[in-house]
Protein backbone atom coordinates (compact mmCIF):
# COMPACT_ATOMS: atom_id res chain seq x y z
CA UNK A 1 0.00 0.00 0.00
CA UNK A 2 1.42 3.37 -1.02
CA UNK A 3 2.07 6.15 1.49
CA UNK A 4 -0.23 9.17 1.35
CA UNK A 5 1.07 12.60 0.33
CA UNK A 6 -0.43 16.01 -0.26
CA UNK A 7 0.58 18.39 -3.03
CA UNK A 8 0.59 22.19 -2.79
CA UNK A 9 1.00 24.51 -5.80
CA UNK A 10 1.84 28.14 -5.12
CA UNK A 11 0.67 30.78 -7.59
CA UNK A 12 2.27 34.03 -6.37
CA UNK A 13 0.50 36.52 -8.64
CA UNK A 14 -1.96 39.16 -7.40
CA UNK A 15 -3.50 42.25 -8.96
CA UNK A 16 -2.27 44.21 -5.93
CA UNK A 17 -1.37 43.60 -2.30
CA UNK A 18 -4.09 43.96 0.31
CA UNK A 19 -3.42 46.25 3.26
CA UNK A 20 -2.96 43.32 5.66
CA UNK A 21 -1.18 40.81 3.40
CA UNK A 22 2.35 39.57 4.05
CA UNK A 23 2.07 36.50 1.77
CA UNK A 24 4.53 35.95 -1.05
CA UNK A 25 2.55 37.61 -3.83
CA UNK A 26 3.00 40.31 -6.46
CA UNK A 27 1.79 41.46 -9.86
CA UNK A 28 3.73 40.36 -12.91
CA UNK A 29 3.72 40.81 -16.67
CA UNK A 30 2.03 38.15 -18.82
CA UNK A 31 5.40 36.78 -20.00
CA UNK A 32 6.59 36.28 -16.42
CA UNK A 33 3.40 34.37 -15.64
CA UNK A 34 3.89 32.14 -18.67
CA UNK A 35 7.54 31.51 -17.78
CA UNK A 36 6.53 30.74 -14.21
CA UNK A 37 3.99 28.12 -15.26
CA UNK A 38 6.62 26.48 -17.48
CA UNK A 39 9.08 26.35 -14.56
CA UNK A 40 6.37 25.09 -12.22
CA UNK A 41 5.44 22.26 -14.58
CA UNK A 42 9.10 21.30 -14.85
CA UNK A 43 9.36 21.25 -11.05
CA UNK A 44 6.25 19.09 -10.76
CA UNK A 45 7.68 16.59 -13.24
CA UNK A 46 10.92 16.42 -11.24
CA UNK A 47 9.07 16.10 -7.92
CA UNK A 48 6.99 13.23 -9.29
CA UNK A 49 10.15 11.10 -9.33
CA UNK A 50 10.30 11.48 -5.54
CA UNK A 51 6.67 10.38 -5.26
CA UNK A 52 6.70 7.14 -7.21
CA UNK A 53 5.77 5.21 -4.05
CA UNK A 54 3.15 7.78 -3.03
CA UNK A 55 -0.55 8.38 -3.59
CA UNK A 56 -1.59 12.02 -3.71
CA UNK A 57 -4.72 12.43 -1.58
CA UNK A 58 -5.15 16.20 -1.89
CA UNK A 59 -4.02 19.04 -4.15
CA UNK A 60 -4.23 22.71 -3.19
CA UNK A 61 -3.68 25.72 -5.46
CA UNK A 62 -2.85 28.65 -3.15
CA UNK A 63 -1.42 32.09 -3.50
CA UNK A 64 -1.40 34.87 -4.27
CA UNK A 65 -4.47 34.57 -6.43
CA UNK A 66 -4.50 31.35 -8.48
CA UNK A 67 -7.65 32.46 -10.29
CA UNK A 68 -5.69 35.42 -11.68
CA UNK A 69 -3.92 33.00 -14.06
CA UNK A 70 -5.53 32.24 -17.39
CA UNK A 71 -7.56 29.06 -16.94
CA UNK A 72 -5.53 27.32 -19.65
CA UNK A 73 -2.50 27.45 -17.34
CA UNK A 74 -4.44 25.79 -14.51
CA UNK A 75 -5.59 23.10 -16.92
CA UNK A 76 -1.99 22.51 -18.06
CA UNK A 77 -0.83 22.17 -14.46
CA UNK A 78 -3.63 19.71 -13.65
CA UNK A 79 -2.86 17.67 -16.77
CA UNK A 80 0.79 17.48 -15.70
CA UNK A 81 -0.16 16.30 -12.23
CA UNK A 82 -2.50 13.62 -13.59
CA UNK A 83 0.15 12.42 -16.03
CA UNK A 84 3.00 12.16 -13.52
CA UNK A 85 1.43 11.42 -10.12
CA UNK A 86 -0.77 8.67 -8.72
CA UNK A 87 -3.89 10.63 -7.72
CA UNK A 88 -6.39 9.01 -5.34
CA UNK A 89 -9.82 8.52 -6.88
CA UNK A 90 -11.41 10.58 -4.10
CA UNK A 91 -8.68 13.23 -3.91
CA UNK A 92 -9.71 16.67 -2.67
CA UNK A 93 -8.56 19.29 -5.21
CA UNK A 94 -8.91 22.93 -4.11
CA UNK A 95 -8.23 26.24 -5.81
CA UNK A 96 -8.29 29.62 -4.08
CA UNK A 97 -10.29 32.27 -5.95
CA UNK A 98 -10.68 36.02 -5.79
CA UNK A 99 -14.22 37.12 -6.75
CA UNK A 100 -12.80 39.77 -9.09
CA UNK A 101 -10.92 37.21 -11.19
CA UNK A 102 -12.95 33.98 -10.92
CA UNK A 103 -15.21 34.45 -13.93
CA UNK A 104 -17.77 31.89 -15.05
CA UNK A 105 -15.72 30.41 -17.89
CA UNK A 106 -12.79 29.88 -15.51
CA UNK A 107 -15.00 27.97 -13.09
CA UNK A 108 -16.20 25.72 -15.90
CA UNK A 109 -12.58 25.02 -16.88
CA UNK A 110 -11.66 24.23 -13.26
CA UNK A 111 -14.55 21.80 -12.96
CA UNK A 112 -13.64 20.05 -16.20
CA UNK A 113 -10.00 19.79 -15.07
CA UNK A 114 -11.07 17.88 -11.96
CA UNK A 115 -10.98 20.61 -9.32
CA UNK A 116 -13.75 19.79 -6.85
CA UNK A 117 -13.40 22.39 -4.08
CA UNK A 118 -13.33 26.20 -4.21
CA UNK A 119 -12.04 28.59 -1.56
CA UNK A 120 -13.38 32.07 -2.26
CA UNK A 121 -11.77 35.04 -0.55
CA UNK A 122 -14.64 37.30 0.47
CA UNK A 123 -13.28 38.72 3.80
CA UNK A 124 -16.29 41.03 4.40
CA UNK A 125 -19.80 41.54 3.04
CA UNK A 126 -19.48 45.31 3.55
CA UNK A 127 -18.09 47.20 0.54
CA UNK A 128 -16.68 50.02 2.69
CA UNK A 129 -14.77 47.45 4.75
CA UNK A 130 -13.51 45.75 1.58
CA UNK A 131 -12.10 49.05 0.34
CA UNK A 132 -10.44 49.68 3.69
CA UNK A 133 -8.86 46.19 3.57
CA UNK A 134 -7.52 46.93 0.10
CA UNK A 135 -9.60 44.27 -1.65
CA UNK A 136 -10.27 44.81 -5.35
CA UNK A 137 -13.72 43.16 -5.43
CA UNK A 138 -17.14 44.14 -4.15
CA UNK A 139 -19.67 41.98 -2.34
CA UNK A 140 -21.70 41.92 -5.56
CA UNK A 141 -18.68 40.43 -7.38
CA UNK A 142 -18.53 37.73 -4.74
CA UNK A 143 -22.23 36.91 -5.10
CA UNK A 144 -21.85 36.50 -8.86
CA UNK A 145 -18.86 34.19 -8.36
CA UNK A 146 -20.59 32.10 -5.69
CA UNK A 147 -23.76 31.72 -7.76
CA UNK A 148 -21.74 30.87 -10.89
CA UNK A 149 -19.85 28.20 -8.92
CA UNK A 150 -23.10 26.60 -7.78
CA UNK A 151 -24.40 26.64 -11.36
CA UNK A 152 -21.22 24.86 -12.50
CA UNK A 153 -21.92 22.12 -9.97
CA UNK A 154 -19.42 22.95 -7.21
CA UNK A 155 -20.85 21.40 -4.04
CA UNK A 156 -17.87 22.00 -1.75
CA UNK A 157 -17.19 25.73 -1.30
CA UNK A 158 -15.26 27.53 1.42
CA UNK A 159 -15.67 31.24 2.11
CA UNK A 160 -12.75 33.11 3.68
CA UNK A 161 -13.58 35.86 6.17
CA UNK A 162 -11.49 38.22 8.32
CA UNK A 163 -12.59 39.86 11.53
CA UNK A 164 -11.24 42.10 14.29
CA UNK A 165 -9.75 44.51 11.75
CA UNK A 166 -9.57 48.34 11.82
CA UNK A 167 -12.89 50.15 12.29
CA UNK A 168 -14.89 46.91 12.32
CA UNK A 169 -17.69 46.68 14.88
CA UNK A 170 -19.73 43.81 16.26
CA UNK A 171 -22.69 45.08 14.22
CA UNK A 172 -20.90 45.02 10.85
CA UNK A 173 -19.48 41.57 11.70
CA UNK A 174 -22.96 40.25 12.52
CA UNK A 175 -24.16 41.49 9.14
CA UNK A 176 -21.29 39.81 7.30
CA UNK A 177 -21.65 36.48 9.08
CA UNK A 178 -25.43 36.32 8.75
CA UNK A 179 -25.21 37.22 5.04
CA UNK A 180 -22.62 34.53 4.37
CA UNK A 181 -24.50 31.83 6.28
CA UNK A 182 -27.68 32.56 4.28
CA UNK A 183 -25.76 31.31 1.22
CA UNK A 184 -25.27 27.89 2.88
CA UNK A 185 -21.58 27.26 2.12
CA UNK A 186 -20.09 23.95 3.23
CA UNK A 187 -17.09 25.52 4.95
CA UNK A 188 -16.14 28.91 6.41
CA UNK A 189 -12.64 30.03 7.41
CA UNK A 190 -12.62 32.92 9.89
CA UNK A 191 -9.35 34.62 10.73
CA UNK A 192 -8.66 37.27 13.34
CA UNK A 193 -6.54 39.94 11.68
CA UNK A 194 -2.88 39.86 12.70
CA UNK A 195 -0.96 43.02 11.84
CA UNK A 196 2.22 41.73 10.17
CA UNK A 197 5.48 43.67 9.64
CA UNK A 198 5.95 45.03 6.13
CA UNK A 199 2.26 45.62 5.48
CA UNK A 200 0.50 48.98 5.11
CA UNK A 201 -1.47 48.22 8.27
CA UNK A 202 1.81 47.73 10.15
CA UNK A 203 3.08 51.11 8.96
CA UNK A 204 -0.17 52.71 10.13
CA UNK A 205 0.15 50.95 13.47
CA UNK A 206 3.70 52.25 13.89
CA UNK A 207 2.41 55.78 13.26
CA UNK A 208 -0.39 55.29 15.79
CA UNK A 209 -3.19 55.77 13.26
CA UNK A 210 -4.50 52.20 12.95
CA UNK A 211 -7.95 52.19 14.55
CA UNK A 212 -8.27 48.60 15.77
CA UNK A 213 -11.38 47.41 17.64
CA UNK A 214 -10.99 47.45 21.42
CA UNK A 215 -10.23 44.21 23.26
CA UNK A 216 -13.81 44.26 24.53
CA UNK A 217 -15.19 44.61 20.99
CA UNK A 218 -12.91 41.82 19.72
CA UNK A 219 -14.11 39.55 22.53
CA UNK A 220 -17.73 40.26 21.54
CA UNK A 221 -16.92 39.45 17.90
CA UNK A 222 -15.30 36.13 18.84
CA UNK A 223 -18.14 35.15 21.20
CA UNK A 224 -20.76 35.93 18.58
CA UNK A 225 -18.83 33.95 15.96
CA UNK A 226 -18.78 30.81 18.08
CA UNK A 227 -22.45 30.95 19.03
CA UNK A 228 -23.66 31.86 15.53
CA UNK A 229 -21.63 29.18 13.74
CA UNK A 230 -22.76 26.47 16.16
CA UNK A 231 -26.40 27.48 15.79
CA UNK A 232 -26.00 27.25 12.01
CA UNK A 233 -24.81 23.64 12.15
CA UNK A 234 -21.08 24.21 11.68
CA UNK A 235 -18.43 22.40 13.70
CA UNK A 236 -15.24 24.17 14.66
CA UNK A 237 -12.61 21.56 13.84
CA UNK A 238 -9.60 23.92 13.96
CA UNK A 239 -9.13 27.33 15.56
CA UNK A 240 -10.03 29.27 12.39
CA UNK A 241 -12.05 26.72 10.45
CA UNK A 242 -15.70 25.70 10.57
CA UNK A 243 -17.35 22.99 8.46
CA UNK A 244 -20.62 21.23 7.94
CA UNK A 245 -20.26 17.52 8.84
CA UNK A 246 -18.06 15.75 6.30
CA UNK A 247 -16.75 18.94 4.71
CA UNK A 248 -13.63 19.55 6.78
CA UNK A 249 -10.76 20.62 4.50
CA UNK A 250 -8.78 17.39 4.12
CA UNK A 251 -5.71 19.17 2.80
CA UNK A 252 -5.32 21.48 5.78
CA UNK A 253 -6.28 18.75 8.24
CA UNK A 254 -3.36 16.82 6.81
CA UNK A 255 -0.97 19.65 7.73
CA UNK A 256 -2.17 19.64 11.34
CA UNK A 257 -2.06 15.86 11.73
CA UNK A 258 1.37 15.21 10.21
CA UNK A 259 0.53 14.00 6.70
CA UNK A 260 3.58 14.54 4.50
CA UNK A 261 3.32 17.12 1.74
CA UNK A 262 5.41 18.65 -1.02
CA UNK A 263 5.03 22.31 -1.91
CA UNK A 264 5.85 23.40 -5.44
CA UNK A 265 6.32 26.88 -6.78
CA UNK A 266 7.89 30.04 -5.43
CA UNK A 267 8.38 30.08 -1.64
CA UNK A 268 6.41 26.86 -1.11
CA UNK A 269 7.14 24.83 2.03
CA UNK A 270 7.41 21.04 2.26
CA UNK A 271 7.49 18.29 4.88
CA UNK A 272 8.60 15.07 3.25
CA UNK A 273 10.58 11.99 4.34
CA UNK A 274 11.24 13.55 7.74
CA UNK A 275 12.64 16.82 6.32
CA UNK A 276 11.35 20.35 6.04
CA UNK A 277 12.45 22.85 3.42
CA UNK A 278 11.23 25.95 1.64
CA UNK A 279 11.62 26.86 -2.01
CA UNK A 280 13.44 30.03 -2.93
CA UNK A 281 11.37 33.23 -2.74
CA UNK A 282 13.46 34.85 -5.50
CA UNK A 283 11.50 34.73 -8.77
CA UNK A 284 14.66 35.19 -10.88
CA UNK A 285 16.39 32.29 -9.13
CA UNK A 286 13.33 30.10 -9.50
CA UNK A 287 12.94 30.80 -13.20
CA UNK A 288 16.59 30.21 -14.09
CA UNK A 289 16.82 26.78 -12.43
CA UNK A 290 17.51 24.25 -15.19
CA UNK A 291 15.07 21.62 -13.99
CA UNK A 292 14.66 20.11 -17.43
CA UNK A 293 18.42 19.77 -17.88
CA UNK A 294 19.33 18.39 -14.45
CA UNK A 295 16.25 17.85 -12.28
CA UNK A 296 18.01 16.71 -9.10
CA UNK A 297 20.55 19.54 -9.16
CA UNK A 298 17.87 22.12 -9.97
CA UNK A 299 15.71 20.98 -7.06
CA UNK A 300 18.73 21.33 -4.77
CA UNK A 301 19.20 24.89 -6.05
CA UNK A 302 15.65 26.06 -5.41
CA UNK A 303 15.14 24.24 -2.09
CA UNK A 304 16.45 26.24 0.87
CA UNK A 305 16.99 25.61 4.57
CA UNK A 306 16.48 21.84 4.46
CA UNK A 307 16.28 20.46 7.99
CA UNK A 308 15.80 16.88 9.15
CA UNK A 309 13.62 16.97 12.24
CA UNK A 310 14.93 15.17 15.29
CA UNK A 311 12.71 13.39 17.82
CA UNK A 312 12.35 16.48 20.03
CA UNK A 313 11.24 18.64 17.09
CA UNK A 314 8.78 16.00 15.89
CA UNK A 315 7.22 15.78 19.36
CA UNK A 316 6.91 19.57 19.51
CA UNK A 317 5.18 19.67 16.13
CA UNK A 318 2.88 16.81 17.09
CA UNK A 319 1.68 18.86 20.06
CA UNK A 320 1.76 22.34 18.53
CA UNK A 321 -0.09 21.39 15.34
CA UNK A 322 -2.35 18.71 16.79
CA UNK A 323 -3.69 20.95 19.56
CA UNK A 324 -4.85 23.45 16.94
CA UNK A 325 -7.52 20.90 16.05
CA UNK A 326 -10.54 20.84 18.34
CA UNK A 327 -10.38 17.02 18.47
CA UNK A 328 -6.97 17.45 20.06
CA UNK A 329 -4.25 14.82 20.22
CA UNK A 330 -4.21 11.18 21.26
CA UNK A 331 -1.94 9.85 23.98
CA UNK A 332 -1.93 6.47 22.21
CA UNK A 333 -0.88 8.11 18.93
CA UNK A 334 1.96 9.87 20.79
CA UNK A 335 3.11 6.54 22.24
CA UNK A 336 2.95 4.88 18.82
CA UNK A 337 5.00 7.61 17.16
CA UNK A 338 7.63 8.23 19.82
CA UNK A 339 7.73 5.14 22.05
CA UNK A 340 7.03 7.23 25.15
CA UNK A 341 3.91 8.02 27.14
CA UNK A 342 2.81 11.61 26.58
CA UNK A 343 2.74 12.19 30.34
CA UNK A 344 6.47 11.34 30.56
CA UNK A 345 7.28 14.27 28.30
CA UNK A 346 4.47 16.78 28.86
CA UNK A 347 2.90 15.69 32.14
CA UNK A 348 3.60 18.97 33.94
CA UNK A 349 2.06 21.13 31.19
CA UNK A 350 -0.97 18.88 30.73
CA UNK A 351 -1.72 18.74 34.45
CA UNK A 352 -1.35 22.51 34.83
CA UNK A 353 -3.60 23.47 31.92
CA UNK A 354 -6.25 20.90 32.86
CA UNK A 355 -6.23 22.32 36.38
CA UNK A 356 -6.75 25.81 34.98
CA UNK A 357 -9.69 24.66 32.87
CA UNK A 358 -7.82 25.41 29.65
CA UNK A 359 -7.47 21.76 28.57
CA UNK A 360 -9.41 18.56 29.10
CA UNK A 361 -8.60 14.86 28.91
CA UNK A 362 -11.20 12.36 27.75
CA UNK A 363 -9.91 8.78 27.67
CA UNK A 364 -6.39 9.88 26.72
CA UNK A 365 -7.54 12.44 24.16
CA UNK A 366 -6.19 15.86 25.13
CA UNK A 367 -7.80 18.99 23.72
CA UNK A 368 -8.11 22.69 24.45
CA UNK A 369 -11.35 23.96 25.97
CA UNK A 370 -13.15 27.01 24.56
CA UNK A 371 -11.34 29.10 27.19
CA UNK A 372 -8.06 27.50 26.16
CA UNK A 373 -8.58 28.39 22.50
CA UNK A 374 -8.88 32.06 23.50
CA UNK A 375 -5.31 31.98 24.91
CA UNK A 376 -3.97 29.27 22.62
CA UNK A 377 -0.82 31.16 21.60
CA UNK A 378 0.37 31.16 25.21
CA UNK A 379 -0.57 27.53 25.77
CA UNK A 380 1.00 26.15 22.60
CA UNK A 381 4.30 27.88 23.31
CA UNK A 382 4.54 25.89 26.55
CA UNK A 383 4.93 22.65 24.57
CA UNK A 384 8.35 23.64 23.22
CA UNK A 385 10.95 21.44 24.91
CA UNK A 386 14.25 22.74 26.29
CA UNK A 387 17.38 21.97 24.25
Amino acid sequence: MKLETELYIHIPFCERKCSYCDFLSFNAAPQIREDYVKALIAELEAVSEECRDRTVISIFFGGGTPSMLHEAFIVRIMNTIREHFDIAANAEITIECNPASALGHKLAAYKKAGINRLSIGLQSADNAELRMLGRIHTFEDFLKTFQAARMEGFSNINIDLINCFPLQSINTWKKTLKTVLMLKPEHVSIYNLIVEPGTPFYEMQEKGILMMPSEEEQAKIDEYTVSCMKRSGFRRYEFSNWAKPGYECRHNTGYWTGVQYIGTGLGASSYFNGCRWKNTSDIAEYLKADIEGSPEEALRQIRKDTVRLDKKERMEEFMYLGLRCTDGISGMAFLGKFGMHIEEVYGEQLERFIGLGLMENEDGQYRLTDRGIEVSNVILSEFLLPD
